[in-house]
């Protein structure tokens, strides 16, 4: 998670671990842009994100200029930051621009949400996992006690999860038929990245690292939980039976290994550098 400091001049709106977030989160990371991340709980952000110009939902970037509420509209905004060569969305006249444009929509409409849905699906009933993922994207300093905040108080959280359960399966459809409905979406994507791949492709649109890149591996992460995520994520033997099951299959298939490698290889990087040997 980025912390800049309190001049640092953008400001974005997370639930931390939202993989939304993530993705405006590595292009910003990327391109160098100095931001102070405000993280919120769910159903917490709604109000915060309204009052930074956005809309109910996050990442909200809050800039000089005005918000960009959309995680796409951030990745744009931060190629702005990037020399051309290096910009997440090729521009004119290179023949790919098309091709990572409508990747990264695709994957931005399909797999983002099928990915959030599979996973509450299995996580939400789990009440000590549900805590355990939240009091780890919002870490307190040592001997912080009653100073934490009030939802990362276990007694406090056995009042407020299940209301936040019951709102988010109800506002995100989150029953077995939907997940079962994102599992199929899921592996569409997950398929098509497969056979885009089999031709030993370094990356989805050639030969060098794009927005559908950023954006696959960032609403995979939920699925094959990379290592490099800024927000720890539970190992695969961590999470219910059946999806440490999932993650561990999508790994070890062509698209999950692939963004695990953009994880391992360029989470870190900034735009134009190059891994060390």
């Amino acid at each position: 998670m980025s912390e800049p400091g309190a001049g640092a001049p953008f400001r974005l709106v997370t639930i931390p671990f939202s993989h939304y977030c993530e993705k405006a989160r590595w292009a910003l990371d990327r391109a160098g842009v100095p931001y102070r991340e405000d993280a919120y709980p769910p159903l917490g952000h709604a109000v915060p994100a309204l009052r930074a110009g956005g809309g109910r939902t996050v990442p909200v970037l809050v800039t000089r200029a005005g918000a960009l509420r959309d995680s796409t509209d951030i990745l744009r905004y931060a190629d702005g930051f990037v020399p051309s060569e290096h910009a997440l969305f090729f521009r004119e006249p290179d023949p790919r621009r098309d091709d990572v444009a409508s990747l990264e929509e695709r994957f931005d409409r399909q797999l983002g949400p099928a990915t959030r849905r599979v996973v509450y699906y299995h996580l939400l009933p789990d009440e000590a996992l549900s805590y355990t993922l939240l009091a780890r994207s919002f870490p307190l300093p040592e001997g912080a006690g009653a100073a934490s905040p009030w939802w990362l108080r276990r007694g406090a959280f056995r009042v407020y999860f299940p209301a936040v359960r019951a709102l988010m399966n109800r506002a995100m459809r989150i029953d077995a038929a939907g997940a079962e409905r994102s599992l199929g979406k899921l592996r569409a994507v997950f398929d098509a990245v497969n056979e885009r791949l089999r031709d030993g492709r370094p990356f989805l649109a050639g030969d060098r690292f794009s927005a559908a890149d950023l954006t696959f591996a960032a609403l995979a992460a939920p699925v094959i939980l990379p290592d490099g995520y800024p927000v720890p994520l539970p190992a695969p033997g961590e999470v219910p039976a059946a999806l440490g099951a999932l993650v561990e299959a999508l790994r070890a298939e062509p698209a999950g290994a692939f963004a695990l490698r953009m994880y391992r290889e360029q989470r870190a990087l900034k735009a134009g550098e190059t891994r060390a040997a």
